[in-house]
């Protein structure tokens, strides 16, 4: 079984997918350290849900 770093999961296109899909509508951000793939955890919105904006949302789609 291989083992994969943040780093890998963010080039696979699923750190920001994770992020959009579960962690955003619920207020919070999965984050890295770029340097050496580890996360320290996620950061909490102070004002409800991440939004994205509707281009940014639409080009993501297109991407999956």
């Amino acid at each position: 079984m291989e083992r994969i770093d943040w780093n890998e999961i963010s080039r696979r296109g699923l750190l920001e997918r994770i992020n959009r899909e579960i962690m955003h509508p619920l207020g919070l951000a999965i984050c890295r350290e770029v340097e050496t793939g580890v996360s320290p955890g996620a950061l909490v919105s102070d004002d409800g849900p991440f939004v994205y904006p509707d281009a940014a949302a639409a080009a993501a789609e297109a991407n999956d």
